[in-house]
């Protein structure tokens, strides 16, 4: 994990140990990760299923003196990729903490992210894995969390904004695939077209729609949706208030809108 970290250009130094100027804590970081920009992020991986109150009290305790922090945990604690859960209180946070994922680890010691997409049953997510990810950027960013981390925390971020854009794009597919999935092996299910996909959240059919319709779309769509006025649970709605952000995000970069 160490080598994964000092290989990244943001990186100055990843160390499996304290700096001599830091507070004494009652939790002991895997990994302190300095980069470039001055910033210190404390990296915790999670052999067993932590209690929220413990995630808690680490966020509040590195917060304090403005290091960031990221939790990791073992592949063996959360679900395999095709099955349908329900999510438990500390995987519910640790989604909170990140753009909907959770950050976990291999025995070989690779990261992966294992997303969640929102099913018919409001209490049940289809799970899959990406197992491809790649540390390109290392950051700090205060972050205003809500559900059972709720509080203003500083927040390690590992994914670089082009990831997070395929990442929206990896979304779309898994819920194409997952709604329209069929038994039979020889049945091809036809691949689905990115900006199109984009356009259809905001409920858009014209792909010539000027700036304009697409930015009034998007409020349009927002006010539906978002967390404080939906009639969704809150969970379901903050996920799909983040799938519109990123779709309209998308659809700025790609017609290089400001």
């Amino acid at each position: 994990m160490q080598d994964l970290f000092n290989d990244v250009t943001d990186v100055k130094l990843a160390a499996p140990y304290l700096e001599n100027t830091a507070i004494f804590q009652h939790h002991n970081a895997h990994l302190v990760v300095n980069t470039w920009m001055g910033s210190v992020l404390y990296l915790y991986l999670l052999e067993k299923a932590p209690k929220v109150r413990e995630l808690r009290g680490i966020l509040r305790d590195n917060s304090r003196t403005g290091i960031g922090t990221l939790f990791i945990a073992h592949q063996s604690l959360l679900p395999e990729t095709g099955k349908e859960v329900s999510l438990v209180d500390w995987h519910d946070a640790l989604r909170s903490m990140s753009d909907g994922w959770i950050y976990s680890y291999t025995p070989h010691h690779t990261i992966e992210q294992l997303h969640f997409n929102p099913t018919s049953n409001p209490d049940k997510f289809y799970c899959w894995h990406l197992t491809d990810f790649a540390i390109e950027n290392v950051s700090v960013r205060r972050r205003s969390i809500s559900g059972n981390l709720k509080g203003d925390w500083f927040i390690g971020d590992i994914a670089s904004p082009a990831f997070k854009r395929r990442v929206s794009t990896e979304r779309l597919n898994q819920r194409y695939h997952y709604h329209t999935h069929t038994p039979p092996k020889e049945k091809k299910i036809a691949p689905v077209d990115e900006l199109s996909q984009y356009y259809q959240m905001l409920g858009i059919s014209n792909l010539e729609a000027t700036e304009k319709e697409v930015k009034a779309a998007f409020r349009q769509m927002a006010l539906r949706v978002h967390p404080d006025v939906s009639a969704l649970p809150r969970n379901i709605a903050e996920e799909k208030f983040k799938d519109l952000n990123r779709a309209y995000e998308f659809i700025k970069d790609y017609h290089g809108w400001n």
